[in-house]
This record gives C-alpha cells, sequence and structure tokens, in this order.
C-alpha cells in the first residue's frame, strides 16, 4: 500500500458509502404511477400466459402418457 492510498475507518467509509447511495438515487428516474400500473399488469397477464401455456402442455403431455398406456 502507497503513502497515497490512506486506509478509512468503518465509520468514513460507510458514511462516503451512503452519501454516494443518495447521490445516485437522486439521479434515478422513476416511471409515473401510471406507467408502473400498466407495466404491472403487463408483467401479471403475462405470468398468467405463460402459466397456463406450461399447465395445458402437462395435461396433454399426461393425457398421451394415459392412452398410451390404455392401448400400448
Amino acid at each position: 500500500m502507497t503513502k497515497a492510498k490512506k486506509r478509512r475507518g468503518l465509520v468514513t467509509f460507510l458514511k462516503d458509502f451512503f452519501i454516494d447511495v443518495k447521490k445516485e438515487g437522486s439521479k434515478v428516474i422513476w416511471t409515473s404511477k401510471k406507467n408502473l400500473l400498466k407495466y404491472s399488469i403487463a408483467t401479471l397477464v403475462f405470468m398468467l400466459f405463460i402459466c397456463l401455456f406450461f399447465v395445458a402442455t402437462d395435461l396433454i403431455i399426461a393425457l398421451i402418457s394415459y392412452v398410451k398406456e390404455l392401448f400400448g
């Protein structure tokens, strides 16, 4: 470690860290409530679609397996 790099204490490090976090947080552009609601609904609908897709796929595979066992 060179003389230019001095060790900071834990308290100083944490204080500087949280000050920087606050600065960066203020730079964030937050979405509006309207967009948040719209994207949340779109996400839930997509998740429901994917869920139904996999349930249907599972049922079809189970049906094929059952029919195969029945006749085969």
